[in-house]
């Protein structure tokens, strides 16, 4: 399945990604993500890895597989899941007149017992969108404090 959003922040692409990339800011937007751990920084053969705990406690790891240029694109791999096959988080952000255009695909494939979660999660898209509603607000916020 593949879910995609998008949303224009009036924060600059440097403030967007700069907020993007911080360890911190995942919890502040995504409602699934209660904490983000870090694992690894990643090198040249691999990746970030990262831990995410939602608030339900569950917990899921990910590892960044490709970085676009200056920071403009990044595909992040879910590799440990109760829930999903496969995930992939493919975030863009790309500059825009009135700022900063961040657009959001999500592809997964849910494990078999969690089959019933495709038609929740059709009927729920606009959350994607809610999430990035939230990202918004976040990095504004960010930037404020960034200001003072």
């Amino acid at each position: 399945m593949h879910l995609k959003s998008n949303i224009i922040v009036k924060e600059t692409l440097e403030e967007v990604i700069a907020f993007f990339y911080d360890p911190s800011s995942l919890a502040q937007w995504d409602r699934s993500v209660a904490e983000m751990i870090p694992r690894s920084q990643g090198n040249e053969t691999s990746g970030a890895t990262f831990d995410t705990i939602a608030p339900s406690g569950m917990k899921m790891t990910y590892e960044v597989i490709e970085m676009g240029t200056n920071g403009r694109s990044v595909k992040i791999l879910l590799t440990k899941s109760k829930i999903f096959k496969k995930a992939i988080w493919h975030f863009e952000f790309e500059p825009v007149q009135q700022g900063t255009k961040v657009t959001c695909h999500i592809y997964f494939a849910l494990k078999a017992l969690y089959f019933f979660l495709y038609l929740v999660l059709f009927f729920n898209q606009k959350a994607l969108l809610r999430d990035l509603k939230f990202f918004e607000k976040a990095v504004n916020d960010f930037t404020q404090k960034q200001k003072k």
